[in-house]
């Protein structure tokens, strides 16, 4: 149905917009209780960098934000089905992430998809299972004025 695809969609943009006001237990809340969120953060791994199990554990893996003096998620598509009270979903996000101090700052950006399994609660769709991969990564210094 058309309000659930508009419902998933407001759920992967509340993510990418928690994430950038450095909210994490916000993020939290758009998972599951016994969510999993697993990141493959460098290109092609067969590994992943991170796995975590549950609110609280997501909640601590998206505080890592705070080593970036700034992050700007840019969703660029986003598709989804839906099957009664259940869905999945691919989003393409690039996620540009500002290191360093004044007047030597670096803008890493990260190309990636989230690869999603959705639930519907009692309170909205919620995300039960994310998997961030990093298809590209790009580092260059970033030049003002």
């Amino acid at each position: 149905m058309v309000v659930d695809r508009l419902a998933l969609a407001d759920l992967v943009h509340g993510y990418a917009q928690r994430l950038d006001r450095r909210d994490p237990d916000g993020v939290a809340e758009l998972f599951t209780q016994d969510a999993t969120f697993v990141a493959y953060t460098t290109p092609g791994a067969a590994e992943p960098t991170t796995r975590r199990r549950g609110r609280a554990d997501i909640a601590e893996a998206m505080r890592t934000v705070r080593h970036y003096r700034a992050t700007a998620h840019t969703i660029g598509n986003h598709v989804a089905s839906v099957d009664r009270d259940r869905g999945t979903g691919e989003t393409r996000c690039v996620a540009y992430h500002l290191l360093g101090d004044d007047g030597a700052e670096t803008l890493l950006v990260w190309y990636l998809r989230y690869l999603d399994r959705y639930v519907r609660t009692p309170v909205g769709w919620r995300i039960e299972e994310r998997e961030l991969r990093v298809d590209i990564v790009t580092s260059q210094p970033l030049q003002v004025g």
